[in-house]
C-alpha cells in the first residue's frame, strides 16, 4: 500500500534543468581552458550536486581545498540560476498532480541547497504541499529517503519516488522505495524504470495504483 509519496524538483515539478545547464555554462566560461570539459563533465553526472562539479573544477585547476574559490564558485551559482529558474514554467500536470495527490504525505528530495531550495518554493507558493523539504547540503537523496522513512514510520514497499534521472533510480535502488520516472530528456538506467511524460499522465496512472 502507498503511504508516502518523495519527489525531486528539477524536471519534477518545474522545468529547470535547461535553466541550471545554462547557469552552468555561464559560470564554467569564466574558466575557458576547462569549460568544454566541465560541461562535458556536467552533463555526464547530471545528478551529482553542484559541489561535486565545483570539486572537480578545482582539482582540475589544481587549487584542491580552496575553500574561498569553492565558497565564491557556490554564490555566483546560485545568483545564476536564480535568475533563470524562478519563472520557468511548471511541468505539464504538476499543479493537479500536487492537489491531488495531498491525500498522501508528500516530500521533496533535491540536490539544490536546502536554503535555496526553500527560497525557490517559497516565492513560486510551493512550501505548503510538503510534509518536509530535503536539500544537499545537508542531505545526500537517500540520507532523505531513509529519513523520511523514519519520520512516517513506513517500510521502503511502503514509499514511492518520482525523480527524472538516473541518480534518482539509483537512490530508489539503494533504499528500496519504488520508483516511477518523469521523462524530463535525461539518461536513466538499465532496466529502464517506467517513464511518463509528463505528470498528468504519471498521475492518472498513479491515481489507478492506489484506488485499485
Amino acid at each position: 500500500m502507498l503511504r508516502v509519496l518523495i519527489l525531486d524538483f528539477d524536471g519534477v515539478i518545474i522545468e529547470s534543468n535547461q535553466a541550471k545547464t545554462q547557469a552552468f555554462r555561464e559560470l564554467f566560461s569564466r574558466f575557458p581552458n576547462h569549460a568544454d570539459y566541465m560541461m562535458a563533465y556536467h552533463h555526464d553526472n547530471v545528478s551529482k550536486s553542484r559541489f561535486d562539479k565545483f570539486d572537480h573544477l578545482l582539482a582540475r585547476l589544481g587549487r584542491d581545498g580552496d575553500a574561498a574559490l569553492r565558497t565564491g564558485l557556490s554564490e555566483t551559482f546560485s545568483q545564476l540560476v536564480l535568475r533563470r529558474i524562478l519563472d520557468v514554467p511548471f511541468v505539464p500536470g504538476a499543479e493537479a498532480f500536487l492537489k491531488t495527490m495531498a491525500r498522501l504525505p508528500m516530500y521533496l528530495a533535491s540536490v539544490t541547497p536546502a536554503d535555496e531550495l526553500g527560497d525557490i518554493l517559497e516565492h513560486r507558493n510551493l512550501l505548503h504541499w510538503f510534509q518536509g523539504i530535503y536539500g544537499c547540503p545537508p542531505w545526500t537523496k537517500p540520507e532523505a529517503i531513509v529519513d523520511i522513512l523514519s519520520r512516517e514510520h513506513a517500510a521502503p514497499a511502503d514509499a514511492l519516488l518520482i525523480g527524472d534521472s538516473a541518480g534518482d533510480q539509483r537512490a530508489a535502488n539503494e533504499t528500496g522505495v519504488g520508483f516511477l520516472a518523469r521523462d524530463s530528456g535525461l539518461p536513466f538506467d538499465e532496466p529502464l524504470p517506467r517513464q511518463f511524460p509528463d505528470l498528468s499522465r504519471l498521475g492518472a496512472h498513479l491515481e489507478s495504483v492506489i484506488d485499485g
